[in-house]
């Protein structure tokens, strides 16, 4: 894995296709906040060789959502959809930070709204964000009526992690 052309791959994502308005969504972007993330410089994006080197820095790290709103860490896909997902499913439960949620993203596992593909598809994403920040989007989100177009399956898989 070529760790700078990841970084670039990510953020061309971020800049293409995550900050696009889209009709499914109501024409809202796959990810509202992320352009005013990105023009403030709060989103950091880091490589890794596979998850074990992730998970150190994440058990490790010191995390201020007042710095940065979101770490994009990225790892080639050596783990299946499921072990990433487990993985991340008990990082969540025993996370000693409880203002801390981890989302996963395998790009062998497709999240897509009305087959409209939603996940990167290159690399495992690990997105690190603050809990209470993003359930207080998800709920301004469903006022603007963003998960309309959900079904209600993906939206509760979605918003359970």
């Amino acid at each position: 894995m070529n760790k700078n052309q990841t970084i670039e791959d990510v953020k061309q994502w971020i800049s293409d296709f995550v900050t696009k308005p889209n009709p499914l969504l109501n024409k809202l972007p796959p990810c509202p906040y992320a352009k005013q993330a990105w023009l403030d410089n709060k989103v950091i994006i880091k490589t890794f060789n596979n998850f074990v080197d992730a998970y150190s820095e994440i058990v490790t790290r010191q995390y201020n959502f007042d710095e940065y709103d979101v770490l994009v860490y990225a790892f080639p896909p050596t783990l299946t959809p499921e072990q990433l997902s487990n993985s991340v499913d008990y990082l969540n439960e025993k996370w000693p930070h409880s203002d801390v949620v981890i989302l996963e993203d395998h790009p062998h596992e497709l999240e897509a709204v009305k087959g409209f593909r939603l996940n990167f598809g290159e690399s495992c994403l690990l997105l690190i964000q603050s809990r209470s920040k993003l359930n207080k989007a998800r709920s301004e989100l469903e006022q603007k009526g963003y998960y309309k177009n959900w079904s209600k399956k993906y939206k509760d898989e979605v918003q359970d992690r």
